[in-house]
């Protein structure tokens, strides 16, 4: 019981300041499939869509994958933080830096190549109420010493004025 009362308890303390949050939708991808060299391409939305909105959670298969556009093209990642799976989109793109908050945690991760900038970078009440809670919570404890861990990354291309992106299907 106490595991899922610490967790409620730090989940609503990082959410606390949710007045700025954008609302961010998930699309559904367009159906439109293909294959090459084991990488399957999904057909997810028209280029011209991001002119307004950069930042775009698209849903394939069971994964929340967020395509991202910048000066140097279009970027896909899975939208869940590999730290403990939430969702990395509430934090927000830097576009000048390339990266993406992950806002519950306060760690970094490179939306180009899904590398991690910064982990666990806390400060403050937010670094004691972690402390506080990993002493209490041998899952909070656990959660707070795990190693960093990149961000899943995938292939974009776009053909026909739509962006695709492709996922290695392995050997």
């Amino acid at each position: 019981m106490m595991t899922g009362s610490v967790i409620i308890l730090a989940l609503g303390f990082f959410l606390r300041d949710n007045k700025n949050a954008q609302k961010k939708y998930i699309n559904f991808y367009l159906g439109e499939k293909m294959s090459e060299q084991n990488i399957e391409w999904t057909k997810l939305a028209e280029e011209k869509s991001f002119e307004n909105n950069s930042e775009q959670l698209h849903k394939v298969k069971r994964d929340d994958i967020l395509i991202v556009k910048d000066d140097d093209g279009f970027h896909a990642i899975n939208n869940r933080c590999p730290h403990l799976g939430l969702a990395l989109n509430l934090g927000g793109c830097d576009l000048k830096n390339k990266t993406i908050h992950c806002k519950f945690h306060s760690c970094d991760f490179s939306y180009d190549t899904g590398e991690v900038k910064s982990w666990l970078n806390v400060k403050g009440f937010e670094k004691f109420m972690m402390w506080l809670f990993s002493k209490f919570d041998a899952d909070a404890k656990k959660m707070m010493s795990m190693e960093p861990k990149p961000v899943e990354t995938f292939l974009t291309k776009v053909e026909d004025d739509f962006v695709w992106v492709g996922i290695d299907q392995g050997e």
